[in-house]
């Protein structure tokens, strides 16, 4: 195939023929091998021919490729505007969520995938709003409810520490204003056996007002008033306006409230122990006021009415124990006044007594020698009549020698005055002789009287004569209360624990029970005794002072209707020195 060229134009003319004329030659083989291969016969055309033809149809061919890339084009800005601009929203959308903006929305414009990922984006954005405001509330909820509880906490411990009433209401009033919120406070006293109001407090008013109302009781009746809703019936009260109230708000209750200008109002009583001490009432001013402020008031009037109750009972406590200590300073000054004219009267009858037993004893000394030299026959011979009246002054003038002893002795006691004159005993031998001195008494009244004692007794140093006494005073009294026929037995034993004791048992009538602790005492004459005894009730008390002071002991055992058993001890050591005894 022979191709002509055109006229020669410039050198890129013909760079771009020579290319034209490659292009055209290697289509034509293309063209001739693909026709051969199916079949089909050329027709030999004229160059120029087709020279046209060729560049109609590159012409087409690139308005073609123009048109496609045109239409790509086009089909590439409405995908980006379908996909590409509703992500860049979204991801627009989501870095201001990620960065707290929760009021962020996107509006789907399609109703593909972008479009439904765009509508999950703003349901997602609404729930994390909706949660964002639940939060919030319960934040806020949380922080209310632990500034109540930080009040709460904080007036327990400053109630809980205060006993004085007045202090502890004005701590209450402050604390309910400065802590947990209330704009107006009242705290107001109660009691319950009169049904009347007082000391009511005030905060959040002006003091006049406050004191004013200080010195204001009022009674309390059932009448379905607010006064009577707390105190009678104990129930708190929320008044969400006190309007629509007011009939049930005496003046007591309404007057301060309209003075403060509050349009609603919560009140709890104070409770303690089933007992209504008061209420606490309070108010937010102008704002309402809610259950939740009831139930806060509620909760501190609780710690409140136990604090009040515990001051209460502590300054009870207090001035009851001023006024015993004011009663027992009094009763003190009544007792040592008491004490000393006691004093003064026991030294009065103690010298009364000494001075009247000296004066006694001169003139029984001396009528007893008178008698004795009667019944001896200095002054003649004497009727048996005479002899028998005789006989009976002398023994009465020796009865009365032996009283007066016994009060000297008990005198000298009490004064302090009496001291031991110690020397060694051969206990073995004393008691020998003490007991051997009885027998005649014993067989006159037809007792027996007998010894039981180890054949050895250390040597003790006592008092000879003041011990004799003791043992004497004790075997008298057992053959005095033994009835004829009966046994009269002195025992002696040396302890393990350095001291000797000797008892006095007698089978006689015994000692009652509740006389065992009162036969030691002075002028103690028991039931058991016959009335015509002529003792005074003495020789017990002398005998227990004399043995406490050789350092020893003294006691009774005994069984009514069988006898009693009297024991002392003494020390085997010496005892130590004593300057005065003590008194009874």
């Amino acid at each position: 195939m022979t191709i002509r060229n055109g006229q020669s134009g410039g050198r890129p003319a013909r760079r771009f023929i020579s290319l034209r004329t490659k292009l055209i030659g290697f289509v034509s083989l293309i063209i001739v091998v693909i026709c051969s291969a199916l079949g089909v016969y050329f027709i030999q055309q004229r160059a120029e021919v087709m020279d046209s033809s060729l560049n109609a149809l590159i012409l087409k061919t690139a308005l073609i490729t123009v048109v496609i890339i045109l239409c790509g084009i086009a089909v590439t800005i409405v995908l980006a505007r379908r996909i590409i601009t509703p992500l860049k929203c979204l991801a627009g959308g989501a870095s201001r969520v990620a960065e707290g903006d929760l009021t962020v929305s996107v509006t789907p414009t399609t109703h593909d995938e972008v479009g439904q990922l765009t509508e999950v984006f703003t349901h997602m954005t609404e729930s994390l709003k909706e949660r964002d405001v639940a939060i919030s509330s319960h934040i806020q909820t949380i922080t209310k409810q632990v500034r109540e509880l930080a009040a709460l906490n904080k007036i327990s411990m400053a109630v809980a520490t205060t006993l004085e009433i007045d202090k502890l209401l004005a701590t209450v009033l402050r604390l309910l204003i400065q802590n947990v919120g209330f704009k107006n406070a009242r705290l107001v006293l109660y009691d319950s056996d009169r049904r009347v109001v007082y000391g009511s407090r005030l905060a959040g008013v002006p003091e006049e007002v406050d004191r004013e109302w200080r010195k204001v009781e009022v009674s309390v009746q059932d009448d379905g008033s607010l006064l009577a809703e707390l105190l009678i019936h104990g129930r708190p009260v929320l008044i969400e306006d006190i309007d629509t109230a007011a009939l049930r708000l005496t003046p007591f209750n309404l007057k301060p409230i309209r003075a403060a200008g509050v349009i609603s109002i919560v009140c709890a009583p104070l409770k303690s122990k089933e007992h209504i001490l008061g209420y606490i009432g309070a108010a937010r001013g102008a704002q309402r006021c809610t259950q939740e402020d009831l139930d806060l008031l509620v909760t501190i009037a609780s710690a409140v009415a136990v604090a009040f109750d515990n001051a209460r009972a502590y300054q009870q406590l207090e001035h009851l124990a001023q006024t015993l200590e004011q009663r027992v300073q009094h009763r003190t000054q009544l007792l040592l006044e008491a004490n000393r004219r006691l004093q003064e009267l026991d030294k009065l009858k103690s010298d009364f007594v000494s001075t009247v037993s000296h004066e006694l004893r001169t003139p029984m000394t001396s009528i007893k020698g008178y008698v004795d030299n009667i019944l001896d026959g200095l002054t003649g011979a004497l009727t048996e009549r005479q002899s028998y009246y005789l006989n009976r002054v002398k023994s009465n003038v020796e009865r009365l020698t032996r009283m007066i002893n016994e009060l000297l002795d008990l005198s000298r006691i009490e004064a302090g005055k009496v001291d031991l004159n110690l020397g060694n005993v051969r206990m073995h031998e004393f008691v020998s002789e003490v007991v051997e001195g009885f027998q005649v008494m014993a067989q006159q009244k037809g007792l027996t009287l007998r010894m039981h004692q180890p054949d050895e007794l250390p040597v003790i140093r006592c008092d000879h004569d003041k011990l004799h006494q003791v043992l004497t005073n004790l075997i008298q009294n057992a053959i005095k209360f033994t009835p004829t026929g009966g046994e009269v037995r002195v025992e002696s034993q040396v302890r393990d624990d350095g001291f000797l004791t000797i008892g006095v048992i007698g089978t006689g009538c015994g000692i009652l029970p509740h006389e065992l602790d009162k036969v030691f005492e002075k002028f103690y004459r028991g039931e058991s005794g016959s009335p015509d005894d002529p003792r005074w009730g003495l020789g017990l008390a002398i005998a227990k002072s004399l043995v406490k002071l050789h350092g020893g002991q003294i006691w009774v055992e005994s069984t009514p209707g069988q006898g009693s058993r009297f024991y002392f001890t003494v020390p085997i050591a010496p005892p130590p020195p004593v300057n005065s005894f003590p008194r009874m």
